[in-house]
């Protein structure tokens, strides 16, 4: 009878064995290169909370000439992460996307200059800056709308255009652009600093994306994934130390060129946009007030030719 027992254990962890190892890989691709902007789904992965939702996942980051967009569009990549204006943009231009987890709650992004600013107007007939991504479209519509004459100038990942005086101010992320600046010898002032949460444009930035036939098919496992990726996120804001370490094994595994110094900054500020504005809580949902913020701009900024409805990009 006990050797019954046994083998009959045996053959159900064979089975589980087999059931695991046959499981399906899901691809997750971040917006950019290893870096703390990040740190909750390393969590996740390096701490186990994805294999202990039964996952069997995999990070490729983008690269240049492979974009988050362009492993979507291929099906390389199954759950992406995108900028709110970004996955609206995309929706606008036939994107079938649905947000299954919006962990940044506030914006990022600013706008630093060479010469003070008392407002968005002081950029009016100026050279600015641009990443390339759609996370230049929120300044760009808020521009358009005021009837600015602003030139944009794209770039890709640097702060050189800026520290040349090839432009006169740009756009950048509190958590890295900044940070960059700061430590290439700029001594920014105040009023050379312009947020867009500070001047009433404080949209959500960072969530997870998947496409909405891949969400249809795998519906248990996506929201997992997702619940499993809120846990790391947890768990970051409660070991920034230890969520640090995790971030820079990742960071060398993928020969990033960065440092602790960076990745530190970084993390206290992405742990800072998780929290709600309104109650300083992390929700991890999108706020239907805020998107309608974001659907407003983008539509009177004529970024979008028609505004997105909350059914359109919230879970079916």
């Amino acid at each position: 009878m006990k050797r019954m027992y046994m083998m009959a254990s045996v053959l159900m962890l064979l089975l589980l064995s087999i059931s695991v190892s046959a499981q399906e890989t899901m691809v997750f691709t971040p917006t950019w290169t290893a870096q703390a902007q990040f740190a909750g789904f390393y969590v996740a992965d390096a701490k186990g909370f994805y294999k202990q939702a039964g996952l069997n996942v995999v990070i490729k980051h983008p690269t240049a000439s492979s974009t988050n967009v362009n492993r979507l569009e291929s099906g390389e990549s199954h759950l992406m992460l995108f900028q709110l204006v970004s996955a609206m943009e995309m929706i606008d231009k036939g994107s079938q996307l649905v947000n299954v987890l919006q962990y940044f709650q506030q914006s990022g992004q600013m706008i630093i200059s060479h010469q003070p600013m008392k407002d968005f107007k002081s950029l009016d007939g100026k050279r600015v800056g641009q990443f390339r991504t759609g996370a230049s479209m929120l300044p760009i519509a808020i521009g358009r709308k005021a009837n600015l004459d602003i030139e944009w100038i794209p770039f890709i990942s640097h702060t050189n255009l800026y520290i040349s005086g090839a432009i006169d101010a740009t756009l950048a992320m509190s958590y890295n652009e900044f940070y960059q600046l700061k430590t290439a010898g700029q001594r920014l002032q105040k009023d050379q600093l312009l947020y867009l949460r500070d001047i009433g444009y404080n949209v959500p930035e960072d969530g997870l994306y998947v496409t909405k036939d891949y969400f249809k098919k795998h519906r248990t496992e996506v929201m997992k994934f997702a619940e499993a990726s809120r846990k790391g996120w947890e768990w970051a804001a409660s070991h920034p130390g230890e969520t640090l370490d995790i971030v820079m094994q990742y960071i060398r595994q993928c020969n990033v060129p960065s440092n602790i110094f960076a990745q530190r900054w970084m993390l206290e500020e992405c742990l800072r946009l998780l929290t709600d504005p309104k109650t300083g809580k992390r929700t991890y949902r999108l706020d239907p007030q805020m998107f309608d913020l974001a659907n407003r701009i983008l539509y009177e900024g004529s970024v979008i030719k028609n505004p997105i409805t909350y059914q359109q990009i919230t879970q079916p």
